[in-house]
């Protein structure tokens, strides 16, 4: 449950240097106020439903209304607020080959359940998981084009 807001978390790190760059920090610490009360709310009032599972819950959907507040915040900003078509492009490519890296690690668990379900020998399972779904994502990113490879050069390069 907790992996269905990932994206809501790290595009909170992609939108809020919009208002940071607007020497704007009061806005986003509101949202975060607003995103904690429904984090607490829906954690406390699911507890005694369905448990522990309730704070998982609730911190993504916590997560997803940062984002939205972080998101529809940026309507004034002009053309800094919008992605191009490359950026349109891309996203719908990354999302493909995530969902591709999911189906993958998704079947991947029932081949290495053996080694998963051994005391001994999960953390291995695990490490080999973890190392087929990077592959996996890579492959299917670059194959795609969702990610290109004179651009990560240029982002591992140093600068001089």
């Amino acid at each position: 449950v907790y992996g269905l807001g990932l994206p809501a978390f790290i595009l909170q790190k992609v939108v809020q240097p919009l208002y940071f760059a607007r020497e704007d920090t009061k806005r986003p610490f509101y949202y975060a106020l607003v995103a904690l009360v429904v984090n607490a709310v829906i954690a406390i009032g699911l507890s005694p439903v369905i448990g522990f599972i309730a704070a998982a819950i609730a911190t993504t959907l916590a997560g997803w209304s940062m984002l939205a507040l972080l998101w529809f915040g940026t309507r004034g900003m002009g053309q800094a607020a919008r992605f191009d078509d490359r950026a349109k492009r891309r996203i719908r490519r990354v999302i493909v080959a995530s969902l591709i890296m999911g189906i993958v690690l998704w079947l991947g668990q029932f081949l290495l359940s053996p080694l998963l379900d051994q005391p001994g020998l999960s953390v291995l399972g695990l490490t080999l998981l973890c190392t087929l779904g990077a592959v996996v994502y890579a492959a299917t990113g670059f194959a795609l084009g969702a990610f290109d490879w004179a651009e990560l050069k240029g982002a591992f390069r140093r600068q001089r």
